[in-house]
């Protein structure tokens, strides 16, 4: 992965690509985009929501495409504490409990892992966008992941939504 800059990170040839995001209108996704406004609205006196943002009912138009991380110190890691039945279908593979390192798709891995530390580091919202290719099919996924703080004001969670429908897409686009 070549890293462009502090605010985004990409590869070359249509290959996956993160940046920080402030406006829903450049998500494709409609389910996506509400995940983003939705979490935005949440701010109460200029924070950002805790974990408890994650709330089905809420959330419910996306529930099988919601992951939630808990972040560990020292070293930095993202444990899956929360990973929705689409994610697990499209996957082959359960990942809760797991540290994302653990993830089975090593294409993929550096891929997830540097969209959770940018979240992480400037606890502000990531647009990330990627081709996949599981269980013999293409997918396009489109992920919002967003910081949820801890009773400390620090991120202690990371949030995402996220959609992939099949089919073989180009990733050029709104992003």
């Amino acid at each position: 992965m070549e890293l462009t800059g502090p605010q985004s990170a990409t590869t070359q040839g249509g290959q996956p690509s993160i940046e920080f995001i402030t406006d829903p209108g450049r998500i494709r996704d409609a389910n996506v985009r509400q995940f983003l406004e939705l979490w935005q609205a949440a701010h109460v006196d200029g924070r950002a929501p805790g974990k408890s943002f994650l709330d089905p009912l809420r959330l419910r138009f996306l529930l099988g495409s919601l992951s939630l991380l808990e972040v560990e110190h020292d070293p930095l890691r993202f444990r899956y504490r929360l990973v929705g039945t689409d994610i697990v279908q499209r996957l082959g593979h359960e990942l809760t409990g797991k540290f994302m390192e653990q993830h089975p798709d090593a294409a993929l891995r550096p891929f997830l892992i540097k969209g959770a530390t940018m979240v992480h580091h400037a606890a502000m919202p990531i647009y990330g966008h990627a081709k996949a290719r599981t269980l013999g099919q293409d997918w396009l996924l489109e992920v919002v992941a967003v910081p949820l703080l801890g009773p400390d004001g620090e991120v202690a969670f990371i949030g995402s939504g996220q959609s992939f429908p099949p089919g073989k897409f180009e990733l050029s686009g709104r992003a």
